[in-house]
């Protein structure tokens, strides 16, 4: 890892797209430190206050902190240009150029990656009940099967317990950074992943003091970890689906009573053919070819 890689994703006001499109042009957060103002400027179209942001190295004794705060922690980092960042996050338009690990670092490799996901807040008896089910089946028939969850409550949380129960590893997928999970009730979900063997993932250091609540950009590395995303209940579409959808990841859906508000989700990518109604775990795993 290279101060320059850490430098570069603390450039005020630059994004994941704007990082991409960089490295797209010039190879390397290195090449990017050593470009001439004029190509920055004409070259690659920056905005002239993140061309000073980056003439000066102003980012530099932030990621200096960032690089000594995650040694003292046990926090791994890897760079986008790394050979062991996961392809299938790499070919998405947005993919965060730093994202910092703890646990088994092996995981985000794995070929077969899948996500439960639906409603944030809560989950219904409906909606436990056939996540078990669902990760059970699958459990049974690909033991090797990784799943994926964003470290909140509802149904990713239910998702990431049931899959550890039936003896399959997981990938937290944090909000905000490792070494201060929010919100604080998903610590436990945390610990238990890590204790399992699993691995936990974030894209905000330490240093990104605008973090200080949790959003729903991690949703999106989520989305392009997976290669199939099944939701189970939700009110409405859930941001993981979305994503899913625009990185043409294939989409499952749970149907549920066309009574329950908590179905709704589910219910309409079906009938406007966004995903594929799944009723077991052996449904997932025959469509994502895994048997």
């Amino acid at each position: 890892m290279k101060i320059e890689d850490v430098a570069l994703s603390f450039v005020p006001n630059i994004t994941p797209r704007v990082i991409a499109h960089l490295l797209e042009i010039f190879g390397s957060a290195e090449a990017i430190y050593s470009a001439s103002e004029r190509d920055l400027l004409h070259r690659a179209e920056l905005r002239e206050d993140i061309v000073r942001s980056i003439i000066k190295k102003d980012s530099f004794t932030r990621a200096e902190r960032e690089i000594r705060s995650c040694e003292k922690s046990g926090i791994a980092l890897l760079a986008s240009t790394d050979s062991h960042y996961p392809e299938q996050l790499r070919f998405t338009a947005d993919y965060p150029h730093i994202i910092y690990m703890v646990g088994d670092r092996s995981l985000i490799n794995n070929t077969m990656l899948c996500a439960l996901t639906g409603e944030r807040e809560s989950i219904s008896s409906y909606g436990e009940k056939m996540v078990f089910r669902l990760l059970e089946q699958i459990a049974e028939i690909v033991p090797e099967t990784v799943i994926v969850g964003a470290l909140e409550g509802g149904v990713d949380a239910v998702a990431l317990r049931a899959a550890q129960h039936f003896g399959l590893r997981c990938i937290g997928v944090s909000g905000s950074m490792l070494s201060h999970i929010e919100p604080s009730y998903c610590t436990r979900v945390a610990e238990e992943i890590l204790d399992s063997g699993g691995l936990l993932i974030s894209e905000i250091g330490s240093e990104c003091k605008n973090f200080d609540t949790v959003g729903t950009a991690h949703h999106r590395v989520i989305a392009g970890l997976c290669s199939g995303v099944v939701v189970v209940e939700g009110s409405k579409v859930p941001d993981i689906a979305r994503y899913a959808d625009s990185y043409s990841r294939q989409l499952f859906a749970l149907p549920g009573r066309v009574t329950d508000s908590m179905s709704w989700g589910a219910n309409a990518m079906i009938a406007s053919s966004m995903a594929q109604m799944v009723c077991s775990g052996r449904d997932i795993v025959e469509q994502l070819g895994w048997e």
